[in-house]
Formats: structure tokens, sequence, C-alpha cells
């Protein structure tokens, strides 16, 4: 009570704040998480971590000189959860500095990436930027790449901190006022089982409209038929432009087309009727099926996908990318045969509006310069592999040629 009674709060708060997605706390802590969403401005939105409470929570502690510094992680630079917060802090013009480790690993143990974000609680004109290239060189002598920034170039939007030569590539790309997800129709995550080990079975053979396979749940091989398998690709099978379509894998899909033209799951007795086999291998694995997602997989869709996203657009023609890559990997299945899973692992599908062309779009994506501009705002993982979630990608500058204006890019004879 004297802090505040006597200097109107702390001069100074270091802290590394724990780092608790809600998803976890709500198992443990359901009415501790609701009583975050309702307190904190920055909690209101979405699955946050915690940690961004505690930076709300510091700069309310701090008297009109105070300051604060965190190490916390730096994905609510770009999340949409970390909105609210962004705000926050750029209408205060609060940050003054930020130390960026980007994929490099300051903790043993699991993979975090952090910053350490250092928050005055008067307003700073200036924010000061360091991209740590190598943790050693950084810790030894200080060495990272360095510029500032004006705080009124921060907003509520992503933070991405350009400075130098990668702001002045993102500056000449700003003429261009469409993106990608302007010119699709859907950017989407891939499906979601909660069972993989059960529904992606491993190929051996086809027996005419059958297909021998290889189940990981129950190490055993089975019989099933064809006409609920499909190839199977995952994130590693795509290159820029080249699919693998031999990829020895194939996912049990138990849906069906409705009459609006809807994916619906099929019935269980005309799976048990028309899908014997199927069926059988199914009710095999049953008690793990239904007791997926808390036991909410109970009752007559105990067969289901733990969730309904992709089922009615895994099967028409996309651009696919994988999640994760080390450069851009987009490639383009034309028929629509190929399924795939969201997550690690997986990747996302892109469908062009129509009058877009699935090749120029290809080739833009795959591009020297577009890889260039996500890899700039997209998260760095160990190993020099960037994220192509839909977050990051969704940004980038497409140029969409205009027939009534003139040529702006025709080349010089």
């Amino acid at each position: 009570g004297k802090v505040f009674k006597d200097n109107g709060g702390f001069d100074c708060i270091i802290g590394n704040p724990p780092y608790i997605r809600i998803q976890e706390m709500q198992q443990w802590a359901k009415e501790e998480v609701e009583l975050y969403k309702k307190i904190f401005k920055s909690g209101s939105k979405g699955n946050f971590d915690i940690y961004i409470l505690f930076i709300e929570k510091s700069l309310n502690l701090l008297n009109s000189e105070g300051a604060s510094g965190f190490i916390l992680p730096h994905k609510f630079f770009n999340a949409s959860y970390g909105e609210q917060l962004r705000g926050i802090l750029s209408a205060g013009k609060n940050v003054y500095e930020v130390v960026h480790f980007g994929h490099q690993q300051v903790f043993d143990g699991p993979t975090t990436y952090t910053c350490l974000l250092f928050l005055s609680k008067s307003p700073i004109s200036d924010v000061f930027v360091k991209r740590v290239e190598s943790l050693e060189a950084w810790r030894d002598n200080g060495i990272a790449v360095s510029g500032s920034i004006s705080s009124n170039t921060l907003s509520a939007s992503e933070w991405n901190f350009m400075f130098g030569e990668n702001a002045e590539l993102l500056n000449k790309l700003s003429y261009i006022k469409t993106n990608l997800e302007d010119v699709t129709e859907r950017i989407y995550q891939g499906l979601k089982t909660s069972a993989d080990k059960i529904y992606i079975l491993e190929l051996i053979e086809n027996q005419n409209n059958f297909i021998k396979v290889f189940s990981r749940q129950t190490e055993k091989e089975y019989l099933l038929e064809s006409g609920l398998l499909h190839p199977l690709m995952k994130g590693g099978d795509s290159r820029r432009y080249a699919l693998n379509r031999n990829t020895g894998l194939t996912i049990l899909f138990p849906y069906t087309k409705s009459n609006d033209d809807k994916m619906i799951l099929i019935a269980e007795s005309v799976l048990k009727k028309d899908f014997p086999n199927i069926y059988e291998y199914l009710k095999e694995n049953k008690s793990y099926l239904e007791n997926r997602e808390s036991g909410k997989m109970k009752g007559s869709d105990w067969f289901a996908f733990g969730r309904n996203q992709a089922l009615d657009v895994i099967s028409l023609p996309k651009i696919f990318t994988p999640d994760i890559a080390p450069v851009a990997s987009y490639s383009y299945d034309d028929i629509g045969d190929m399924f795939f899973t969201g997550g690690a692992a997986g990747g996302y599908g892109i469908i062009p509006k129509e009058g877009i062309s699935f090749e120029y779009l290809l080739g833009l994506l795959n591009s020297r310069l577009l890889d260039s501009v996500n890899k700039l705002v997209a998260t760095q993982m160990r190993g020099g592999w960037y994220s192509f979630e839909s977050r990051f990608i969704k940004s980038l500058p497409i140029y969409i040629p205009d027939n009534n204006e003139p040529e702006k890019f025709a080349l010089t004879k």
C-alpha cells in the first residue's frame, strides 16, 4: 500500500511470467479463466496465453516514471489474441525496447520462441529494436542487428519491427493494395480427426475394390473397402510446384455428400451394410473413438472426426502449403483427390476466387520475393524453418493486373 500511496506505483517491475494457454487452464481452473476475461482487456479475445495478462497488469502497477522488463513469447506480436494488448501498448506508446530472439532458444527443455520486452509508463517516441541472430554472440558481446522505429508505426495490427532494408522492401510493396485473403475464397487448415493413428493408414497394396492397409493403432493389417479411403499427403510431400502423390498413406474418410452438396457423416447402419470391413475396423476401436474430446463423441456419431473443419472443401482442387517449411513449398492439387490434415506436419489449402488463376497465384506464392516477405513477418522455427500458417500468408501482397489501367510493369525494350 505504501508503494502506491507515496510513489503512485512501482519504479521497476522485472519478470518471467508463466506461459500457459487458457485451454489448459480450463481443465483445472475454469472459473479463474472466466474471471481473467472479465478483468483484463488483453484477455477478452481468443484463446490467449496468460503471459499477456502479466504485461497489462505490470503497466497498471508502474508509477508515472516506472519501467518494466519481461522475457516472454513473441507470439503476441502477430497472434490474433494479442490484438488487444498491442492496442493498449501502442496507444500509450509504452514500448521502448525489444530484443527479438527469433528461433534462438534461450531456455533449455521445451521449445519456446521468446523476446525481451521493455516498457515505459510514460510515452516513448521511438522503439529500439535488436534482432539476435546468434545467441552466443549476443550473450558474449551484445552483437545483434539493431535499429529503431517510430512508436507511431505501432498499432493494434500485427507487429513486425522492420527497419533498414527490410522496411524498404515492404514499403516498395505497399502500393499493392490486395492481399492473398482478398483474392481467395478460402484459406483453410486441413482435417482434424483427433485419432490419426486410427484414421491414417499405411498402404500395402490395392486389391480390386479393396486396399490392404496397416494400422498404427492396432499394429495389424486390414483389407478395407476403397470407397472411403483417400490419398493422404503430409507437409513434406509438397515442394515448389511439385506434389508427391505416392505418399504411401491413406485416410479413412467416413463422410458422404448430401443433396445440398454438404459433407455429412455416413449413417452407422449404412456404414455397416455398404462398408462392412471398415465398420468392423472402426468398431474394434470404438472404445477409444467414443471417449475422445472428453466423452463428447459418445452416441451415434462416435466414428466422426473430432473437428468438422475442412470437410466440405478438402476434396476440391487447391493450392497446398505445408504449415512449416524452410522455403516456399506451394504445390497444386488440380484434381482435388489429395487429402491432408491440419496442425504439425499438415498444412493449409488455398482456393482462389473465380477469375483468379490457380497457376498465376501459385507462381506468385512460390516466388523468391513473396517468400522473402513471408520470412520477414512469419515465426521462425529451429533449424531455419518458417511458419506458413494462414495468419501470416493471408497478408502477402498479390498484384492483380487491371486491364483498364496503364501497364506498370512492362519490360523495357
